[in-house]
């Protein structure tokens, strides 16, 4: 059936026009689509292709000359063409679209129900409306909006390359960024395929993030999975498209290293990026494979909430990873960074103006500016920084700031947001219970886990059991408990439920979904007091609503101990998360507890440090944990040098490269944006294409902004899968707060996966493009034939030019009678279709055959009236396009004088995208969708 060199188009992707197939592998084959500059690989069993043929008359371009069909034959699968005397193979030619061709194919067609011509109708209103959104790609997030991840995510994703060092402090939510940024260029077609690298004990936490708050289904590939996926010569990282791997795993195994830079890969993300050592003479494994990823991957994320820990030298190798030529000499970047400290100073004199600190000291600002005093003395808002005045001093001061962020922030890979500067974070309270032990316990107080040394019989007599049940009776609140393994937060479980708790476990061991399950439960008002987490089943989870922790043991690193608190510690936290820690007097448990709270006040405050503090004195710690008498000096020493680090950090801070990566009220626009986009019109359209398509789906909440829908297969539905949704059904809630505080529900937007295949499930059922009606009316004669078809505008070309927010795939509907006369003005096109009525197909396909004439006349004359109304639209777009690029193209050549982070380069290839978009746009068609015939009747 399919032959090297056929034309096919693609009814789910319109808008990558007419591909070719170069290559047969088998059961499936590829087509290449030259005007967006892509391959797809398809099964030759699927039906979501239609092929492209021409017919004589029809106008083809050979060797950039255009030529008119005489005569076509088919040979050997190929359709040939002849023009004059020479037969052309249709692999040779350029490929046009073929209005004629596209109306026989569609009255060919049995009629399906009336109702899919108004589907097919609003499913192009909405998909053209989400095309054209500023916010597309960063609507899906199942988590509330942040602003400073919303913004950072905003501007990274929109660069040509995404290339970043996110370095937020702990606790800030650098991975729900990067998914941000990765949900944003897969969305907008600029990823296909995507790495990440983690630590090992963060790599199913990665896993649970992606696919539970951005419906991003990573595949795992570690050691214990590694063997499995390889077939033969087959490289398992060449056939998943999003892979999630331990970096430290990958260093160590050669053949896996080999495997995965082979692969190649759109975006590259590196999690904990500080541990990527590097020294001039012998960088780490993991750097060098981190640097091949690098030069070979269009966009780079590196993810460190201490990136200059290890010291500025390697700060700057990992720099050198996002742009080797701009990051060429350490010597520069030290220059360059000594500026914009000064520009940081500045800053933090401006500061207090525009928080209306009255008190603020009067500043000499031509000594504060004396650097850039020759750029803003002319400025008007230099002048009014002593204003006497406050609102105007402040707005001046805002002002100049904003001045300071152009000129500085510009084209910056570096984002750091402090937990000082966001605000909004909860306090925390430490509860210690030193517990006496027993003789059954008191052979365990040297292991971190004491009840490893003890059998599972007598964990009953563990005295953290008794204080745990005594505890939870005496509090009425929702109880968050972690513990370190699968087997303790299963025994407790069991335990609570026979002490007649309502309790729930939550670890590693239980499938996905009955883990959204126990977290649903947990979130439920009327649902489990407490939930017992695994120290791996809590990776991921947010359970903020609570603001009770009991750490039934200490992890023996702090950035575990930080990710557990961080459960309850986030943004959205609104009360004082109190933590309890049980220990038993004399155990590890204890020293543990001592080391975490004396030395680096880990339970109180976060800190990006303890990491650092641990390698130091690795040693002393370890003699320490083992029962060294000498604890107060260790202790002491370990604080002190734990402070110095926090005082160096706080020194270094810049808020000027705070303010770079959060300008809030450009934030707040863009979260206002995204309320408005991420589910418009979506209610209605669930209940009509559910509806269409057999699939089950009970209304449990009818309200247009917070509706919510029980969806589930049923056995006579039309499509094959729900992406997103179990065998028994998931709730689909429109409300974002409601839907991220419940693991078990989906959140439903327009970048929903279910949303998006339903969508191209509309466009890919072929019957649906014709369709008929009857118009019961007096005022016209019985038998009258009324013609509405569905236009779309089309322009076409590579997801990077960004055409479709100036012209997505549009939607033109038009009315007419059998003579030619529109009467579409004349009515709102949903009114309209509320005045029809059904009819039988045997009685439809009658009524198109014996039309087929006289309907091929109106629509040709509906196809020269679309093109009509199309160029209007076209040249708004144009004009648009055109003010969109050219503004900014205008804003880097004036900031390039000041700004050596812009260069030459990266304007150039801006005004080559613009130039290549108009053209883009100029090669734009007007495309038949769907058509239904109308017959009046006499009204009943």
């Amino acid at each position: 059936m399919y032959q090297i060199g056929q034309r096919w188009s693609s009814r789910n992707e319109p808008g990558l026009g007419i591909g070719k197939v170069v290559a047969l592998q088998g059961k499936s084959f590829e087509l290449f689509f030259p005007d967006a500059d892509t391959t797809r690989t398809y099964s030759v069993d699927q039906t979501s292709l239609v092929r492209r043929t021409l017919t004589p008359g029809d106008q083809f371009l050979f060797e950039d000359t255009p030529f008119i069909i005489e005569e076509v034959r088919e040979f050997d699968g190929l359709m040939e063409y002849r023009v004059k005397e020479e037969w052309l193979d249709e692999s040779e030619i350029e490929f046009p679209r073929n209005d004629k061709n596209e109306i026989d194919s569609i009255l060919a067609l049995s009629p399906a129900r009336r109702m899919w011509f108004d589907l097919r109708r609003h499913t192009l209103e909405h998909q053209a409306a989400h095309a054209a959104s500023p916010v597309r790609g960063l609507m899906g997030l199942k988590a509330e909006l942040l602003p400073h991840q919303i913004y950072l995510a905003h501007d990274i994703a929109n660069r040509p390359s995404a290339r970043a060092l996110l370095c937020d402090e702990v606790g800030m939510g650098k991975t729900l960024e990067a998914g941000l940024i990765l949900h944003h260029r897969i969305h907008n077609g600029l990823t296909k395929r995507a790495l990440i690298l983690t630590p090992v004990n963060l790599q199913h936490q990665w896993l649970v993030e992606m696919l539970r708050r951005f419906n991003q289904p990573f595949t795992l590939i570690n050691e214990s999975v590694y063997e499995d996926f390889i077939d033969g010569d087959d490289n398992p990282f060449e056939q998943q498209p999003l892979v999630i791997a331990p970096i430290d795993w990958v260093a160590q195994h050669g053949k896996a290293a080999i495997h995965m830079l082979s692969a190649e890969w759109d975006m590259v993300i590196v999690d904990e990026a500080h541990h990527l050592a590097w020294s001039e003479e012998a960088p780490s494994i993991a750097y060098q494979l981190v640097q091949r990823l690098a030069e070979n991957s269009d966009s780079l994320l590196l993810l460190s909430a201490t990136p200059e820990q290890t010291g500025e030298r390697e700060h700057f190798s990992r720099l050198q990873l996002l742009d080797a030529d701009r990051y060429h000499s350490f010597d520069a970047y030290v220059a360059q960074q000594t500026e914009f400290k000064r520009a940081a100073n500045i800053a933090d004199a401006l500061l207090p103006l525009t928080q209306d600190e009255a008190v603020a000291a009067p500043q000499p600002w031509d000594q504060v500016f004396a650097q850039y005093l020759h750029e803003v003395k002319d400025k008007d808002w230099f002048a009014e920084l002593s204003h006497t005045d406050s609102d105007k001093r402040a707005q001046a001061a805002q002002d100049a700031l904003n001045w300071l962020i152009d000129r500085h922030g510009t084209g910056r890979e570096v984002f750091r947001n402090t937990r000082a500067a966001i605000g909004g974070f909860p306090e925390r309270e430490l509860h210690l219970y030193p517990l006496e032990s027993n003789e059954v316990f008191a052979a365990a107080a040297h292991h971190v886990l004491p009840e490893h040394e003890v059998d599972q019989g007598y964990w009953q007599q563990d005295p953290r059991w008794s204080w745990l049940e005594e505890f939870l009776k005496d509090t009425k609140e929702k109880v968050l408990v972690i513990c370190h393994t699968a087997d303790m937060a299963q025994w407790l479980n069991d335990e609570l439920t026979f002490a007649g708790f309502q309790s729930a476990d939550f670890h590693e061991r239980m499938p996905l979904i009955h883990r959204d399950r126990a977290a649903a439960y947990f979130a439920d008002p009327e649902g489990a007091q407490v939930l017992v987490c695994s120290e791996i089943g809590s990776e991921g989870r947010n359970f903020q609503f609570s603001h009770h922790l009991v750490m039934y043991d200490l992890p023996e690193h702090p950035d575990l101990l930080e990710q557990r608190i961080g459960r309850l510690d986030r943004l959205g936290q609104r009360r004082t998360v109190h933590i309890h820690v049980p220990y038993l007097l004399g155990s590890v448990q204890e020293r543990l507890y001592k080391w975490y709270d004396l030395a680096l006040n880990a339970f109180t405050r976060t800190t990006g440090c303890g990491d650092k503090v641990n390698a130091t004195f690795k040693e002393s710690l370890q003699s320490f944990l083992n029962g060294s008498d000498d604890e107060d000096t260790l202790l002491e020493e370990a604080r002190l040098y734990h402070e110095a680090l926090l005082k160096q950090l706080e020194e270094g801070r810049n808020r000027l490269l705070e303010m770079t990566s959060c300008r809030k009220d450009v934030a707040q626009a863009l979260i206002e944006q995204i309320e408005i986009d991420a589910n418009k019109g979506l209610h209605r359209f669930i209940e009509s294409v559910t509806h269409a398509f057999n699939i089950y789906a009970d209304c449990v909440n009818d309200d247009e902004q917070s509706g919510a829908w029980f969806i589930r297969p049923s056995s006579d539905m039309m499509v094959e899968a729900l992406p997103g949704i179990e065998e028994e059904g998931k709730a689909l809630v429109l409300d974002r707060r409601q839907a991220s505080q419940r693991e078990d529900v989906a959140f439903a937007t327009w970048e929903h996966p279910l949303i998006a295949m339903l969508m191209d499930e509309v466009q890919g059922f072929e019957s649906g493009k014709l369709t008929s009606a009857i118009l019961p009316i007096g005022a016209l004669p019985e038998g009258t034939l009324l013609v509405e078809s569905m236009y779309v505008i089309e322009a076409e070309g590579h997801p990077r030019l960004k055409l479709a927010q100036a012209l997505p795939i549009t939607p033109i509907w038009q009315l007419s009678d059998a003579n030619g006369k529109f009467l579409h003005s004349q009515f709102n096109a949903d009114k309209w279709s509320e005045k029809l009525k059904g009819v039988p197909n045997r009685v439809a396909e009658q009524w198109v055959a014996a039309l087929r004439n006289q309907l091929l006349e109106v629509l040709q004359a509906h196809q020269l009236n679309a093109q009509d109304q199309a160029r209007p639209q076209v040249h708004a777009a144009k004009e648009a396009y055109q003010h969109q690029w050219q503004t900014e193209i205008d804003r880097l050549r004036e900031l390039q004088a000041v700004n050596d982070t812009i260069t030459d380069e990266h304007i150039q290839q801006m005004e080559q995208t613009l130039a290549e978009g108009l053209a883009r746009i100029d090669e734009h068609q007007v495309r038949l969708d769907a058509i239904r015939v109308i017959l009046t009747t006499k009204p009943e």
